[in-house]
């Protein structure tokens, strides 16, 4: 026992020099987390940011892991590099945009886009209505400037019959149909639906008196829908407009389906649809021009990040 005292001080000298060590540098981000040709990228936002992004990446950790291994949040100082290359890289692009006379205001479009949003997609996410715009804005600027810097891209043949294999399932004979639905509770109940609309009475009003989980619009349902199970698309596609479907059984249930309307597409060749199949080669080449057109640009500009989130790598642009 007289020997613990010693030991004891050691242990507490020990851990006190390492508390040190890892509070002799900066514990907070600085204010500013990099400049772009002078214009500022405000940590607040990397910080906030790389909170969604970690939280989104949460599931995945980049490798292959044996079935029922638990997965590794990413780590946050490897979120923070990730979302501090993104808004360099989205900073630049503006700037780039600007200085080639290419607006970097939303259109009327994007800033519908952005409206529609309910708040409730915020209300308990990290993301804001502002990242969310400047998503839409990216991609639209990107495209607007690839257009602009590279107005004629030739492709070959060989260019176009390869980007119409990547395609071409699109082409094949099709169908597209505005569907209602209802969810009843017993086949029963399902069959009476089927009934009554058959006699007359609305879709939506008589499935919810008869005590219908949901009853309304499924929007626009086609035969390279991906969402439903193979099933009930197969169900789906034997309607025509103003036919209902028979009960299909589920998870809660039943289904009835009625279709309100439908438009079938015959099978189309590369012949048929070669000018949208080269537009669409013509624009994939642009944007890999321009892609490295902005690295170029990338390499050139004045970076500054601060040392709390690593060091710029002019030549990769990243952070290290």
């Amino acid at each position: 026992m007289a020997r613990s005292g010693p030991r004891k001080l050691a242990l507490i000298t020990l851990l006190v020099t390492a508390l040190a060590a890892t509070g002799c540098g900066k514990s907070k981000p600085p204010a500013t987390a990099a400049q772009v040709n002078g214009t500022t990228v405000p940590s607040t936002d990397v910080e906030r940011l790389t909170t969604q992004y970690i939280s989104a990446s949460a599931g995945s950790t980049g490798q292959t892991l044996p079935e029922g291994a638990p997965l590794t949040p990413l780590a946050r100082k490897t979120g923070r590099r990730y979302v501090l290359e993104y808004l360099v890289r989205l900073t630049l692009l503006k700037q780039v945009a600007q200085d080639n006379g290419v607006t970097v205001e939303p259109d009327g479009l994007l800033d519908k886009a952005v409206g529609v949003a309910p708040d409730s997609e915020f209300a308990h996410s990290a993301y804001t209505r502002e990242d969310l715009r400047n998503g839409l804005l990216a991609g639209n600027v990107s495209k607007k400037l690839a257009e602009k810097l590279f107005p004629h891209v030739a492709v070959s043949d060989g260019d176009v019959e390869k980007h119409w294999e990547t395609v071409k399932d699109r082409f094949k004979a099709g169908w597209s149909s505005t569907i209602r639905a209802a969810f009843l509770p017993t086949k029963a109940v399902a069959e009476s639906l089927r009934q009554k609309v058959l006699a007359g009475a609305p879709f939506d009003d008589t499935a919810t008196a008869l005590g219908a989980a949901k009853a309304g619009s499924m929007g626009q349902v086609s035969s390279a829908s991906e969402e439903l199970s193979p099933d009930l698309k197969n169900l789906i596609g034997t309607l025509h407009k103003g036919e209902l479907s028979p009960p299909a059984q589920a998870a809660d249930g039943y289904i009835v389906f009625l279709c309100d309307d439908r438009e079938d597409t015959p099978e189309r060749s590369l012949a048929d649809v070669r000018g949208q199949v080269l537009a669409a080669a013509q624009d994939q080449k642009r944007q890999r021009l321009f892609a490295d057109w902005l690295d170029e640009r990338e390499k050139k500009a004045a970076v500054k990040v601060a040392s709390f989130y690593g060091k710029w790598n002019r030549e990769r642009g990243s952070v290290n």
